[in-house]
């Protein structure tokens, strides 16, 4: 063997040895993106420090469930006592579940409305292997408005749809499919999934993630069998038919408000709103922060766009 062919055999060795960390590393982020670990009930219930319901202002839920093909979504409906023919679907963000948008509810119950919340698919007591980011949460969601409005029989024309987070970027994308209901308030969206996963893998693991990144996406897209390029808020923002608020707070570390102002900007419709909030709140805290501020701007906004709720 010669010297000039040991040479050229190590150079092969190391270009394979090379390809194939970059594919196992690659592997590894995908494995982060999509099969991240949540929150139990149990375990989410205990972190908000949520005491029960009634700790809310709200009495015990019905517990329900719905179906979007094989993946059952558990949810909770809240029938209200003084009826107003109005309902609000509350929507959590990334690795939580339903019990972090109790916090939400005193908004809408004082208003005599219905309420629903249930668990994005891979989170809570929802089914599903994989987190989307919105390809195929839409989709849960326009079944989950379906199930509310033909449990409470209120129209979808009166139900009105809250997200935070992950579930704020849900939210848009459905309404970007042409669904018809009463509004949506996205609170701290992600305008793509791109930005956003590359944004989280830099904080977490340094500038170095940015290298794996592409074949990360792509990888984890195969894995769960959706086109990581459509899940993108802005993009199905240009095509949205009802009105919308969207709140974000400028000191959002985890999710930079820049992202809510780009999707703003590709609202088509002249109903909608954008509050960027400047009370020193976290990642969509805006509400814990300063309710009374909050419950404000979500007035106005209802009142301006959406009188009759």
């Amino acid at each position: 063997m010669t010297s000039r062919f040991k040479k050229f055999l190590l150079i092969d060795i190391l270009v394979i040895l090379l390809i194939g960390s970059y594919f196992f590393v690659s592997y590894f982020f995908s494995t982060k993106i999509i099969e991240f670990k949540t929150r139990s009930l149990a375990e989410d219930k205990l972190d908000l420090k949520i005491e029960s319901f009634a700790t809310k202002g709200l009495p015990e839920p019905e517990d329900f469930s719905f179906q979007n093909g094989p993946i059952t979504l558990k949810a909770w409906y809240f029938k209200n006592p003084k009826p107003k023919n109005c309902g609000v679907l509350l929507l959590h963000g990334f690795t939580r579940t339903r019990w972090s948008m109790l916090k939400y509810t005193p908004l809408f119950w004082k208003r005599g409305c219905d309420l629903f919340a249930f668990d994005h698919r891979k989170h809570g007591e929802s089914d599903g292997q994989y987190g989307t980011f919105g390809f195929y949460e839409k989709f849960d969601l326009e079944n989950g408005i379906d199930s509310f409005s033909d449990i409470s029989k209120i129209p979808e024309d009166r139900i009105g749809v809250l997200g935070e987070s992950y579930g704020a970027s849900t939210a848009i994308q459905t309404m970007g499919l042409g669904k018809k209901i009463a509004f949506i308030i996205a609170d701290s969206p992600y305008s793509d999934m791109d930005s956003i996963i590359i944004k989280k893998g830099v904080d977490l693991y340094g500038p170095a993630v940015q290298i794996f990144a592409p074949l990360a996406l792509l990888i984890a897209g195969n894995r769960a069998d959706f086109d990581v390029e459509d899940v993108s808020p802005a993009k199905y923002a240009k095509t949205l038919a009802v009105p919308i608020l969207l709140v974000h707070s400028k000191t959002d570390a985890y999710t930079p408000y820049q992202h809510s102002e780009k999707i703003y900007e590709e609202i088509q419709i002249p109903e909608k709103k954008i509050a960027l909030t400047d009370w020193d709140a976290a990642h969509a805290k805006s509400i814990d922060k300063n309710f009374d501020k909050y419950e404000a701007i979500v007035n106005e906004f209802l009142k301006e766009f959406v009188p009759n709720f």
